[in-house]
């Protein structure tokens, strides 16, 4: 007996092969469940991560902010600490170390010059603050304070013909006197001196002189002298 397959070629079974139809069924299968599986792994796996992380950041970034801003707020109290520090040292050196520097001239000039046979004495004082007060020149607590004296002095002496030796006596113990030396002046005393004309006082027999002097004094000022030292 003949048999005749009348089915399509497509659907014809065959024998030793797998049916082109059931592959494409589980290739489809196979297909679709990488897909569900992509799809739940990015869903349900890689988003939360992500997320995770971008919430970590965020985080982080704002503890960086925080700590910036009082990275900010510590350098603006130092900043205000450095300019009440600058001025307390002004004050301190106007008030501390003139107290000793007007001494110590008063002490000079009623003591012993190098030419006996002379005082003298302080017509006009007047000090001035020059240089724009304390500068901070170091960056490490210290800074430096300058003034103008401005003084009048007047010479009285014995011998008219030792008018220049006075003179001279004057400036020489001036200089070599630790008044000069430790109190911080700049250059030497007779640098502003512009010459005299010695005159005799009949009333009192003695031979007068008298000018004007400009000084100038600059101070260091560290740290330990905000301790009073």
């Amino acid at each position: 007996m003949i048999l005749i397959n009348l089915l399509p070629p497509e659907l014809r079974r065959r024998q030793g092969g797998v049916s082109p139809m059931f592959m494409s069924v589980v290739g489809g299968g196979v297909a679709a469940l990488l897909l569900v599986g992509m799809f739940s792994y990015v869903h349900w796996g890689r988003i939360p991560n992500a997320r995770a992380i971008k919430e970590a950041k965020e985080e982080e970034l704002a503890k960086k902010k925080a700590e910036a801003a009082q990275v900010l707020a510590l350098e603006a109290q130092i900043a205000e600490f450095k300019q009440r520090r600058n001025v307390i040292v002004g004050l301190l050196a106007k008030k501390v170390y003139w107290a000793r520097t007007i001494d110590d001239f008063a002490n000079l000039l009623g003591g012993t010059w190098t030419v006996p046979g002379f005082d003298v004495r302080c017509l006009d004082l007047t000090i001035t603050e020059g240089g724009g007060g304390p500068v901070d020149r170091t960056g490490e607590g210290e800074a430096t304070v300058s003034f103008i004296v401005n003084w009048k002095y007047k010479l009285v002496g014995k011998e008219r013909q030792q008018a220049g030796d006075y003179i001279q006596s004057f400036f020489a113990t001036i200089k070599a006197s630790p008044f000069w030396s430790q109190q911080g002046f700049v250059g030497r005393p007779e640098d502003t001196y512009k010459g005299d004309q010695p005159k005799q006082n009949l009333d009192i027999q003695r031979v007068v002189i008298e000018g004007p002097l400009q000084w100038q004094r600059v101070k260091i000022i560290k740290d330990k002298t905000l301790a009073g030292r």
